[in-house]
């Protein structure tokens, strides 16, 4: 991957395996990271360690599989790093 500093990346299930992985890999790489998982304690950690890398993290509380969680005129918790 080359400089991904002008880029945002979103990343579903982010906070465990895979998905914690690409995220804090975009962010190593300069990209701002939206992570998307169902557990907000658990998005914490890794809001946080992309913060100490420099990058912006958004986390966003919501079930992907709920389509009424996904529609655009729902209300959803959300916290910038």
């Amino acid at each position: 991957m080359s400089d991904l500093s002008p880029k945002t990346a979103l990343v579903t299930e982010a906070s465990k395996g895979i998905g914690r992985a690409i995220a804090l890999a975009y962010a190593a790489k300069g990209a701002k990271v939206a992570l998307f998982t169902r557990s907000e304690d658990a998005l914490k950690g890794v809001a946080e360690q992309i913060g100490d890398l420099g990058r912006e993290a958004l986390s966003i509380v919501a079930d992907l599989g709920d389509e009424a969680e996904i529609r655009p005129d729902q209300q959803r918790r959300h916290h910038p790093s």
